[in-house]
């Protein structure tokens, strides 16, 4: 079978039309809610929001109670916005007074330590009486000291007393000392109910000195203490002062000469000075004084130079004597306490240097030097025949030099100079006698064994000279210079050497205090030191004579190049002649005043005099103590003598003001507000209104432990009342 026209039967697809409009056009039924039935959905889900209401409030109830535990158990604290301060407020409160010497500085007819007096009584006369009052200075340290409750003075009357006999203290403690000493003593009070609000008034004038330690650490301010800072000093000081002063020579020779340098500051106004400077202890009929006119700019310092004529005293068999030397301003201005300077000087004979050689034309080189030095007088001695050599105590140094054949005489003479304290230093020969030098009595005294002379051949390196020990009192100066004052032997060009020198062998007990730098590195040793008994011996490895080696080559470049040789000669010299011995004469305000005594026997009670001494200060008895003296009694500026029982004067000593009090610029306001806080100064300007400040600055802390506990049996009342009345069952109706 077959089809005209197949593709019609396509058409067999539209039998599914009528039942596709069949199951469109069906009609569905329809859904209808009886009244009733929509009347109880509803009301199922008003039901439904009201009790998770109730749930979640009765859930934030029970967490509030939580809260309300953990916040009362914290012990929360606020701050109050105003400060009720009256006469009806009892406070705790410590005044801290500034009392290092610019103190002194006066506005008008009043110092800054009677302002700072009366600007503390203006405030106390404002206090309750019933506050705790504590009064501290600068007198002494109270660092370490364990607060008491002696500090709090018991009635207003022992704080007027206390007030009345503040006076400033040249040698006193630090301001952060005793700022963190009150702090403990508030911490003491406790905290909480009862405790009185605490505070720390500070009277100062500002200046940099009174703020040393305040700042990096070094001080730390509780949470529940109040610091206001009470600003007396001047904000434009004008002020000339002499800053510091030197004497030179400490030690000086009976009619010579010593200059008296100073420096003068002048603080807020150029200043014309009238400077006098005189010597004092002297005899009746005698006067040394000058006086001189210097201008001085503000801002810097200017040099001021005396040269004083030294008193020809004769008789210094006994000892050494002291004199002291006064420089002041002679005009008055707000300041006294830095218008004088104070310095002490001995008077004894040039200490003599003996030479012994075996003629006198090798150490003219050395003797020309000491001539130049100054420090001291040689003599020179040749050691031929029978030298006389019996008198070596004499001397305070003694230099062998260049002597090539050691005689046991001489020898023994020497060994027996330095067991009694002498000083030795031995200058060797190109061509040294080694059996003589090599003896046991020798090898007893000298620190070095001689063992070959060296000589480096020409057209080589010489050997540096290096490697000083820092801490040998003489090669530990090079190094200080070598670091900050730039010598011409520091130079590359100029730096010494040697050509020909004695390689050596040290002693066991010997100390090396230089070496020579050969290949880069430090080698053999080139000054070498070795104690005696009492004495010292310092000995050299290359001659000093200046001479030629051969050619127009030199032993070293000592003498040639630059002031290298006499530098090492005027060091060993003074090295060996016991100037680390020199009695310690100029003392600065908070240094301890140590003073050395004589040798034994001693005519006691001994006899303090200065100023501000009391009788009972200035008898010192010693005891059994024959070491250094500690005079903690000597805190006056000004010079001060001590003799024995029978008036002869065993030392003396000057005190002076630190330059660094000298400088009246204040420290910048926002540093001490950095520490203490904003508004805590309160400057002398504004009339120091403490209370008017309190008032401002204070907010005294409120304890909010109490009030939650009280909210806490409220919240447990709501919570209890909501959780019955959400949960409570309606009865259901008949």
């Amino acid at each position: 079978m077959g089809f005209v026209h197949g593709y019609l039967l396509a058409g067999l697809a539209m039998v599914a039309l009528p039942v596709l409009f069949h199951l469109l056009m069906k009609q569905k039924p329809k859904r209808i809610k009886f009244p009733a039935i929509r009347f109880l959905l509803q009301k199922q889900n008003k039901n439904q929001r009201r009790m998770n209401i109730q749930h979640w409030l009765l859930l934030l109830l029970r967490m509030l109670v939580v809260v309300l535990i953990c916040l009362a158990l914290s012990r929360p604290r606020i701050t109050m916005g105003d400060f009720s301060f009256g006469r009806d407020q009892q406070i705790a409160a410590i005044m801290i007074f500034d009392t290092t010497p610019s103190m002194d500085y006066k506005i008008g007819d009043k110092t800054r330590l009677d302002e700072a007096r009366f600007q503390a009584s203006k405030f106390l006369d404002e206090l309750s009486p019933d506050s705790k009052i504590a009064v501290l200075d600068l007198g002494a340290s109270l660092e370490n000291a364990k607060p008491g409750a002696q500090e709090w003075l018991p009635g207003r009357r022992q704080v007027g007393q206390k007030l009345a006999e503040l006076k400033t203290h040249p040698a006193g403690t630090t301001l952060a000392s005793q700022v963190n000493y009150a702090y403990r003593l508030l911490q003491t009070l406790g905290e909480g109910e009862g405790v009185p609000p605490k505070f720390v008034f500070i009277f100062s004038d500002r200046t940099n000195q009174s703020w040393n330690g305040m700042e990096g650490g070094g001080v730390v301010i509780p949470k529940d203490v109040s610091t206001v800072f009470i600003d007396v000093g001047e904000d434009n000081p004008a002020e000339l002062a002499i800053e510091k002063m030197t004497v030179e020579p400490a030690v000086a020779e009976p009619g010579g000469l010593i200059k008296v340098r100073m420096f003068l500051r002048s603080t807020g106004i150029d200043h014309k000075a009238l400077v006098s400077c005189s010597i004092e202890n002297l005899p009746a009929d005698m006067k040394i004084a000058d006086k001189k006119s210097y201008l001085c700019p503000k801002g810097v310092a200017t040099e001021a130079l005396f040269e004083l004529p030294v008193p020809k005293i004769e008789n210094l068999e006994a000892g050494p004597q002291y004199f002291q030397v006064v420089a002041k301003l002679t005009s008055t201005d707000a300041w006294d306490a830095n218008d004088k300077r104070y310095a002490t000087f001995q008077v004894r004979p040039k200490p003599g240097v003996l030479i012994l050689a075996e003629d006198t034309k090798s150490p003219r080189i050395i003797r020309a030097a000491f001539d130049a030095l100054g420090s001291f007088k040689s003599e020179t001695r040749v050691l031929q025949g029978v030298p006389k050599l019996d008198d070596l105590s004499s001397f305070k140094t003694v230099v062998l030099f260049q002597v090539n054949k050691l005689d046991p005489v001489v020898l023994q003479k020497l060994n027996a100079y330095v067991k009694n304290g002498g000083g030795l230093a031995v200058v060797p020969a190109p061509g040294l006698n080694l059996e003589s030098y090599g003896t046991p009595e020798a090898k007893q005294l000298l620190p070095i064994t001689y063992t070959s002379f060296e000589r480096i051949p020409s057209g080589k390196q010489g050997y540096w000279l290096g490697g000083f020990d820092n801490a040998n009192a003489l090669t530990a100066p090079f190094k200080d210079w070598i670091a900050s004052a730039d010598p011409d032997f520091n130079r590359p060009e100029l730096r010494p050497f040697v050509l020909g020198r004695w390689k050596v062998k040290p002693s066991e007990d010997s100390s090396i205090l230089a070496s020579y730098i050969i290949d880069g590195a430090l080698a053999d040793a080139a000054l070498i030191e070795k104690s005696v008994d009492s004495g010292k011996v310092v000995a050299f490895t290359t001659p000093l004579d200046g001479s030629k080696m051969e050619g127009n080559r030199f032993y070293n470049n000592y003498w040639q190049d630059s002031s290298f040789g006499l530098v090492l000669l005027d060091r060993t010299a003074k090295y060996l002649g016991g100037e680390s011995r020199l009695p310690e004469m100029q003392f600065l305000s908070g240094q301890p005043v140590v003073i050395g005594l004589p040798a034994p026997p001693l005519k006691t009670p001994l006899q303090l005099r200065g100023p501000g001494l009391s009788a009972a200060e200035s008898v010192i008895n010693l005891g059994e103590n024959r070491g250094p003296l500690v005079l903690r009694q000597a805190v006056q500026f000004g010079n001060y003598q001590l003799l024995d029982n029978k008036g002869k004067e065993l030392s003396a000593f000057s005190l002076n003001i630190a330059a660094e009090e000298c400088y009246l610029e204040k420290i910048a306001l926002e540093k001490v507000e950095e520490l203490f806080g904003k508004e805590s100064v309160v400057p002398l300007g504004k009339d120091a209104d403490l209370t008017e400040r309190i008032r401002q600055n204070y907010k005294p802390p409120l304890e909010l432990m109490p009030w939650l506990l009280l909210l806490l049996p409220f919240i447990l009342t709501m919570e209890s009342f909501a959780a019955n009345k959400f949960y409570k069952k309606e009865p259901l109706p008949a």
